[in-house]
């Protein structure tokens, strides 16, 4: 304590004024009927005393509690000796007394004070008492050591009180401190979140977010696993995206399916404030996992687990934190995943779900860029619907959209995961095949031609009783042509000539076309 360190610190001031003001007293002092040479004695054999006390003291022998209980009764017996031999009970030096019992009761627990209060009383009694002892002579003593008791009373007090009162501050100041540093540490989270929410809203990349979410849980929060899991609402279930588990980061490819459903979240998103616990899955090690419901637009789009580095459940100041930090990355994973949706949409046929003419002008010419550094082929096919303004005219459009889509699936299924299919426009379709030379193409055409052709596409009212065919034209690169201009300019040509030829053919430009003509008429 502060305060019982400021007494100890004066304690050894009071030994050298004791001795200071004997000294002084044997050389000032009138003559007394005692022995002047006895209390220098006793002087200096106090001083040797005190001196052995320090030195045992500072060289750590004992304790400073025992260094001041010894200490109290060589000053009583000190005081006591130089009071009987300067006169007894008409000696002033008793009054040396009030400082040390001053001291010592302001430093001394409750029992010490006790035991010194009595030594005190015990050596001045004898200090004073002499045979022809009268009333008066016991009334002036009893005076004098009920002054000396009274000012230890008072010092105990007032260091008690004194005490109580730095304990109470201290404790303050501790809890103080303690909210201090909470402050601060959330400050700083806050900060961290605050630039966190920042960076996030500008990610777009669905993939580099949910990375950016791992890092801030496994750095900033210090969660031993962090699972994100997004929501799937045409099968009304959950996946997982990504993973944290001790500084292992995971973004899964193929999401894996959670075992909780969607419907399961529903009662949250009325309550979106509040931190909800469940994932409880009976082993020790996911005992204590908490979900948190990500909340965008006021729609549940998937859960965020986690569990905190000492394995608890994070603690109301860090659920508030963590609560900031879900709806933020929430905001930034639907967000993302809406540009992705919009991106979708901007290179997508909306009716065939197919590339359209915008992407397909872009691939091709990355592809033809890719083939002439790579000294490699490449075949375009595009195909039209025969007849297609009779059909639409006899079943209606709505009937005709519905044969667009199942003709753009049929292309789909029957080209490579390389292949590019795009709607050119109307009733058109394209096809890209990289690395592919004329006679593969012409075997992927005519598997596209014969399929058609067999197919029963469905009407408007779910019977399957409409035919359709489709003319396909197609050119290899480089093969006469240098820009993605003349190449389209050769399969338009080349389609119109099929078309021209009698429909439901396959027709390639180049030096094998009689060869493709050969292959589509059998």
């Amino acid at each position: 304590m502060i305060f019982g360190t400021r007494v100890k610190n004066l304690y050894p001031y009071l030994h050298v004024l004791i001795l200071l003001w004997g000294f002084l007293w044997y050389f000032v002092a009138p003559q007394w009927t005692g022995s002047k040479q006895l209390y220098l004695y006793i002087l200096m054999a106090y001083a040797c005393v005190v001196l052995t006390m320090h030195w045992f003291f500072y060289r750590r022998y004992f304790g400073a509690d025992t260094h001041y209980l010894i200490s109290q009764f060589f000053d009583a017996a000190l005081i006591s000796a130089i009071v009987r031999i300067t006169g007894n009970l008409s000696s002033d030096f008793y009054l040396a007394y009030f400082p040390v019992v001053l001291l010592l009761s302001v430093y001394s627990l409750r029992w010490r004070s006790i035991i010194g209060a009595a030594w005190f009383g015990i050596c001045y009694l004898l200090a004073v008492y002499t045979s022809n002892f009268g009333l008066l002579a016991w009334q002036t003593a009893l005076i004098r050591l009920s002054s000396i008791w009274m000012i230890g009373l008072v010092a105990f007090s007032v260091a008690h009180f004194m005490r109580s009162y730095e304990q109470k501050l201290l404790k303050t100041l501790d809890i103080l401190n303690e909210r201090t540093w909470e402050l601060e540490t959330s400050q700083v989270q806050l900060s961290n979140i605050y630039e966190t929410t920042r960076v996030l809203s500008g990610i777009l990349n669905i993939e580099q977010l949910l990375g950016e979410i791992l890092r801030v849980a496994g750095e900033i929060f210090r969660y031993r696993i962090c699972n994100v899991f997004l929501s799937d609402y045409a099968s009304d279930s959950l996946y997982r995206y990504a993973s944290l588990e001790n500084s292992n980061r995971h973004i899964y490819e193929r999401p894996e399916p959670y075992n909780r459903g969607l419907l399961d979240l529903k009662d949250l998103e009325n309550n979106i404030s509040s931190f909800d616990e469940f994932g409880r899955e009976g082993t020790a090690k996911n005992a204590n996992l908490a979900d948190i419901a990500l909340v965008s637009r006021g729609k549940v789009i998937g859960i965020l687990q986690v569990l905190t580095e000492s394995g608890n459940l994070p603690s109301p100041r860090e659920r508030r934190l963590l609560m900031i930090f879900a709806n933020a990355a929430a905001v930034a994973i639907d967000n993302s995943l809406l540009h992705k949706k919009t991106q979708e949409l901007t290179i997508t046929d909306e009716l065939t779900e197919q590339f359209n003419y915008r992407y397909f002008r872009n691939r091709l010419t990355d592809e033809l860029r890719r083939a002439d550094r790579y000294r490699q082929q490449l075949s375009v096919l595009m195909l039209d619907l025969d007849h297609f303004k009779k059909v639409n005219d006899r079943y209606g459009h709505q009937t005709g959209n519905i044969i667009l889509k199942e003709v753009a699936n049929i292309i789909k299924q029957c080209v490579r995961d390389v292949d590019v299919v795009a709607r050119y426009g109307g009733d058109e379709f394209v096809v890209i095949l990289p690395q592919t030379e004329e006679i593969e193409a012409t075997v992927i055409a005519e598997r596209i031609r014969d399929t058609v052709a067999k197919n029963n596409f469905v009407g408007s009212h779910g019977e399957r009783n409409i035919n359709v065919t489709v003319s396909i034209g197609g050119a290899t690169y480089p093969d006469g042509v240098h820009t993605l201009e003349q190449l389209l300019e050769k399969v338009d040509q080349t389609m119109y000539r099929a078309k021209a030829e009698g429909r439901n053919l396959v027709r390639f430009a180049g030096r094998s076309q009689r060869r493709a003509t050969e292959v589509s008429s059998d």
